[in-house]
């Protein structure tokens, strides 16, 4: 009798021959283990960064500028993962909030449905709008890079995602860590190598050891 069940169970585990299994999606996103990060990719990927950023920064937009279409393709081929660690120093400095309301909508935009490249995406078109967007703005944009629409009305809503004040001071922390000689925004840390990765020269993406 349990030799017949056990051939019962392995026919109801059997694949007919030309019925492909279900393929594996695309690298996703979801908040780090300590929830002041974004992890957009794999987190198996052979190369695993953490890039330091405010979301006002001029010189991250500059660097998103020259590398986000890049960071997208390596994210969505699986063999990167970044860890975005958001950062707020520069609300104090400008006397506005623009920071902590974009940085937590990036915070927001982390979620299963939300793909790694699709995430990058709404990276990229922030810094390119730039400016103060508000939540309105902010959901419109998430909507044009594709993220999901439950995602997009999260942020709309401005549900809070992380502590603002909270998440800047523990990246700073890590920020420190990292990059000790100087440490200022965009900073990409090579958490493999530990190395702060020079990515002044085009095609730096490509030449990260793997």
């Amino acid at each position: 009798m349990r030799y017949l069940v056990a051939i019962a169970l392995m026919a109801l585990c059997w694949c007919a021959p030309g019925v492909a299994s279900a393929e594996p999606g695309p690298p996703g996103t979801a908040l780090s283990a300590d929830h002041f990060g974004v992890l957009a990719g794999a987190p198996d990927a052979p190369v695993q960064l953490e890039l330091f950023c405010d979301p006002q920064c001029s010189e991250c937009a500059k660097f998103v500028s020259a590398s986000g279409d890049d960071l997208s393709r390596h994210l969505d081929a699986g063999d990167v993962a970044v860890t975005y660690r958001w950062m707020t120093f520069l609300d104090g400095r400008r006397g506005n909030d623009v920071s902590a309301r974009v940085g937590n909508a990036l915070m927001a935009a982390a979620d299963p449905a939300t793909s790694a490249a699709t995430y990058q995406r709404f990276v990229n078109e922030l810094y390119r709008t730039g400016a103060t967007p508000n939540l309105e703005d902010i959901a419109a944009t998430a909507s044009d890079s594709g993220l999901p629409a439950h995602v997009v009305d999260r942020i709309a809503e401005g549900q809070p995602a992380v502590e603002p004040t909270s998440m800047n001071a523990f990246n700073r922390v890590q920020l420190l860590a990292a990059n000790p000689e100087s440490p200022g925004t965009p900073t990409v840390y090579d958490l493999s190598t530990r190395t702060v990765v020079d990515t002044g020269e085009p095609g730096w993406l490509d030449r990260l050891p793997r």
